[in-house]
């Protein structure tokens, strides 16, 4: 067995680097660290996200009902105010709650980019799960 000790980055595909790299940056504050022909590389706290020049992103069904998603953790006082801002925005946010059962608990809203990839913005209360 490999024994990792973490996630390096993920990646998402886009069809517009420019676009996206703007969405990320200035809706969800993360910082544009570097740029290639086809990558936008972003910092989100400590951790890398990159944008990758695609085709197309995964297709979701029509109620946005799919497992397949991204989570980025704020703090229990931004979310809120970080739901009211993507709505100002022109950001559809749906299945906003604060879930107390499943794996992840607390306030939990999701959304997509502008390529139809399906984010959530969460705060961490609790988990349904013992860690060994």
């Amino acid at each position: 067995m490999i024994k990792t000790q973490g996630v390096v980055h993920f990646s998402l595909p886009v069809t517009d680097l420019e676009r996206s790299g703007k969405f990320y940056s200035e809706l969800l504050g993360m910082k544009i660290v570097q740029k290639t022909p086809r990558m936008v590389f972003l910092m989100c706290g400590g951790d890398f996200l990159i944008l990758a020049k695609g085709d197309a992103p995964l297709k979701y069904d029509s109620d946005k009902n799919t497992p397949v998603h991204h989570a980025f953790k704020v703090a229990a006082e931004d979310f809120e105010p970080a739901v009211e801002f993507l709505r100002k925005n022109g950001v559809e946010v749906f299945n906003v709650e604060n879930r107390q059962d499943g794996v992840f608990w607390g306030p939990q809203a999701y959304f997509l980019d502008p390529d139809g990839n399906k984010l959530e913005i969460h705060h961490n209360t609790g988990m349904g799960i013992k860690m060994e």
